[in-house]
């Protein structure tokens, strides 16, 4: 599962899935949340609260990453930057 964050390091060794707005919106919405930051205590809450499955998730998180709006911390942790998460 999400819960060690292991996912996002996946994501950032995989090329980009197609990804629709509303999900990006989903996985957004769901990390502002959670206190603009998933870890591994809140990682499978985190994916619960987008409603989108893993596939999904890695191309979201991919693109995310690629525009530079999550930032992964030395810790494990993933960090969103956004409008509510400044």
């Amino acid at each position: 599962m999400i819960g060690r964050l292991t996912l996002a390091a996946l994501c950032l060794a995989t090329p980009a899935l197609a990804q629709s707005a509303d999900e990006v919106t989903a996985m957004t919405m769901a990390i502002e949340a959670a206190g603009c930051s998933v870890t591994a205590d809140n990682g499978d809450a985190v994916l619960a609260a987008s409603g989108l499955d893993e596939e999904q998730t890695m191309a979201v998180i991919a693109a995310l990453y690629e525009d530079g709006l999550v930032a992964l911390e030395a810790d494990g942790s993933m960090s969103l930057s956004s409008e509510a998460c400044s």
